[in-house]
């Protein structure tokens, strides 16, 4: 543990470096005129001495044309949102992106989507509306990422905003680091926030971070810091304003996990779309959904997303270009559980030897050394179409009172490739050392296709590169096989 402290140390360490990256503001202009092929570069002043850069794409005409907010994400490029403004603007909409406080090219300090970040899209959406040719009663907020956060939670506070387009963010910060007990080693905000001079951290994040670095449980000060920042906790507020909420999200992401998303997007009491595709998909162009879903509730236009099942889910293990399918709602996907035998049932219980880990995306699950414990299906003789969240059960018995587990699911062909399903974390503390205890927790909810011929792997091991865990130096976790079991979700 002292380790992982030493590292995280140095984490928080070079993100106080930051602080003195203090990059110039761009002085702004009394007004924007409407842009033909923009962009035009100008600064926006939102609070007394603070101008965040942005960039404004205006169409032709005269409007009013429907207004789209897009803060940026970071840290990709700044011209990384440019194909998708561009996009818009080429179909009639007032663009306006801007890059948030404490990114390079704007003022103030990186609030990690806290109340002045909040106040900001509003101030943004107030300058937009005074400044070009945009329509106040059609709204809407596009955002990658850290912008599709501070996209969320500012439509939960403005009530103009009527459609939002969140790619790639999260709903619940306090889950998508600390979720199973377990502390994320590479979640990308704090780790983007750790590049020196990429963000300015104002001091509220820079004691998070320090508290993260220190704490292998979340503090009562980091959870309140986590929940002003987590959209979820916000829910009620967005659902009284009501606008149409699209959430794009990829399989692989590690910002938050779909049970999560899953769960919020079931609270939504408004029109909502979730999507689930294989790729990066929020880190590139962004889908043509996105514009559609705009066109529909900043437009009026019939057709796209809101006439189909709000969700749309791509499956991995298949083919690239198979056509996604579509559910009323992500809990909807699995028609039965599925309780497939684990091989083997007999021998020695497994041991753990807690150490270092090949990770979560190894070509092959292998016990290697005693360092994971190993236990296949048999070859399905029919295709196994895996919808929702897998659940693992087992029996631990440690040699500490805390430690880590983590919990990986593969596709194991007959040739012997291994691909990763889904996998989770799960930790314990002040537990009775050598004294046996039940351990059940969900995996990640995924949707694979596992082909006939096909087994599943399940490896679990004591360590894994995103995550910290909590073995201490030398301990041991015994489980138990025969009281080791998955359930599946299958349609």
């Amino acid at each position: 543990m002292r380790a992982v402290r030493s590292a995280l140390a140095a984490l928080v360490a070079a993100v106080l470096l930051t602080v003195s990256a203090m990059a110039p503001a761009v002085a702004a202009p009394a007004a924007v005129r409407a842009v033909r092929g923009g962009p035009e570069v100008t600064a926006i002043e939102v609070a007394p001495g603070v101008r965040l850069r942005a960039e404004v794409h205006a169409p032709a005409g005269p409007g009013p044309h429907p207004l789209v907010v897009m803060p940026a994400p970071f840290p990709y490029p700044a011209a990384h949102q440019d194909p998708a403004a561009r996009r818009l603007a080429a179909a009639g909409y007032v663009v306006v992106g801007y890059r948030p406080r404490g990114l390079p090219g704007s003022g103030g300090a990186f609030g990690m989507a806290g109340p002045r970040d909040v106040a900001d899209a509003s101030a943004v959406i107030s300058w937009a509306l005074a400044r070009t040719p945009a329509d106040a009663r059609r709204v809407g907020l596009y955002g990658t990422a850290y912008g599709a956060g501070i996209g969320l939670l500012a439509a939960s506070e403005d009530r103009r905003v009527r459609a939002v387009a969140a790619l790639g963010g999260w709903v619940d910060l306090l889950d998508g680091l600390y979720g199973g007990g377990t502390r994320r080693r590479a979640h990308p905000l704090f780790r983007a926030a750790a590049r020196p001079g990429a963000v300015r951290p104002d001091p509220e994040v820079r004691r998070a971070l320090r508290e993260y670095a220190e704490h292998p449980d979340p503090t009562p000060a980091f959870r309140s810091f986590a929940r002003a920042r987590s959209p979820i906790t916000h829910l009620d507020r967005l659902n009284a304003h009501a606008p149409a909420v699209l959430l794009a999200h990829t399989w692989s992401a590690t910002v938050e996990s779909p049970n999560r998303n899953g769960r919020y997007f079931s609270r939504l009491r408004t029109a909502k779309r979730l999507e689930y595709r294989r790729d990066d998909h929020a880190t590139e162009a962004p889908p043509a959904s996105a514009e559609r879903w705009f066109d529909r509730h900043l437009r009026g236009r019939p057709g796209g997303p809101g006439t189909e099942p709000p969700v749309f889910l791509e499956a991995r293990g298949r083919p690239p270009g198979h056509p996604g399918e579509h559910y009323d709602d992500l809990w909807a996907t699995a028609s039965a559980n599925h309780v497939p035998p684990l091989e083997p049932r007999t021998g020695p219980d497994p041991v753990i030897h807690t150490g270092p880990d090949r990770g979560p995306h190894a070509d092959a699950p292998s016990p290697g050394h005693g360092t994971a414990a190993l236990w296949r299906t048999s070859p399905d003789p029919r295709p196994r179409r895996l919808r929702g969240i897998p659940a693992l059960r087992t029996r631990v018995t440690p040699s500490a009172a805390e430690g880590t587990l983590v919990a990986r699911l593969y596709d194991l062909a007959p040739t012997g490739t291994a691909t990763l399903v889904t996998h989770a974390p799960y930790s314990f503390a002040h537990r009775a050392p050598r004294t046996p205890f039940e351990a059940s927790f969900d995996l990640f909810a995924t949707v694979y296709d596992l082909p006939a011929g096909h087994r599943l792997a399940l490896v679990v091991t004591g360590t894994d590169p995103l995550y910290v865990a909590r073995n201490p130096p030398g301990a041991t976790l015994a489980l138990n096989s025969a009281a080791t079991g998955l359930a599946l979700p299958v349609r």
